[in-house]
């Protein structure tokens, strides 16, 4: 199985700290403290659209654990990003460790390659269940129906990256 390859240079621009906004870098600062709820017997307020991620760094074999949104599709969770590098750890296709709706399970990461019908089903799911997230990070607009833009979300997937965790 050969790994498919992300470019990072299709992300620059979108990858610099100044380009996140400020509501995110804060959430950021509380990451310790929305894993320990999402550890917890209170994990159901957040557990909804948010896990716990545990992955080793690929180099150094350093465990990182941070909490992230997700979407679940089937038996897949889907992971997007466009402002951190996190994912680069996963290509490999190493299992991780997920804390997710309070049960901890190991899962089999794929990062998808930007082109791909999974890629764009991954991100348009995503950002219908986080239309916030679309709004701040992605230059994804609703319609009159509150989904997504499928010109905006065609756009979006190639300066994405789409996890899928099986």
């Amino acid at each position: 199985m050969s790994k498919p390859t992300v470019s990072l240079a299709r992300n620059a621009d979108h990858l610099t700290a100044a380009n996140v906004p400020f509501s995110i870098r804060v959430l950021r600062r509380l990451n310790p403290l929305i894993m320990g709820l999402l550890r917890s017997p209170l994990h159901g307020l957040l557990s909804r659209n948010l896990l716990v991620l545990t992955y080793a760094g690929r180099t150094t074999g350093t465990r990182y654990s941070l909490p992230l949104s997700y979407v679940a599709r089937g038996e897949n969770l889907y992971l997007c990003t466009r402002t951190a590098f996190w994912w680069r750890n996963l290509r490999d296709g190493k299992p991780v460790e997920v804390y997710v709706r309070g049960r901890r399970v190991t899962m089999v990461p794929s990062v998808l390659d930007p082109r791909s019908s999974e890629a764009l089903a991954g991100l348009t799911a995503f950002l219908t269940v986080n239309p916030g997230t679309g709004e701040k990070l992605y230059d994804v607009r609703r319609g009159r129906d509150g989904a997504p833009l499928p010109s905006d979300l065609e756009r979006e997937v190639v300066r994405s990256v789409v996890v899928r965790l099986a």
